[in-house]
């Protein structure tokens, strides 16, 4: 997958990064095929949520 399109696609990627984060560690190897599932996925969700829940930052007078 290159990109998520879809709410359902982008739901089951939150779920996968979940179970990953119970196997993943901060003192797991980056070659670990698990770290890298979760770095990639990650990278996708981020995406996903830029494009879709852009965070709005609010002007206040000052």
């Amino acid at each position: 997958m290159t990109k998520i399109n879809t709410e359902k696609q982008y739901e089951a990627a939150c779920i996968r990064i979940e179970e990953l984060l119970k196997v993943v560690g901060n003192d797991t190897n980056p070659d670990d095929a698990n770290f890298i599932e979760l770095d990639l996925i990650s990278d996708l969700v981020a995406d996903y949520e830029e494009e879709h829940y852009p965070v709005k930052i609010s002007r206040t007078a000052g």
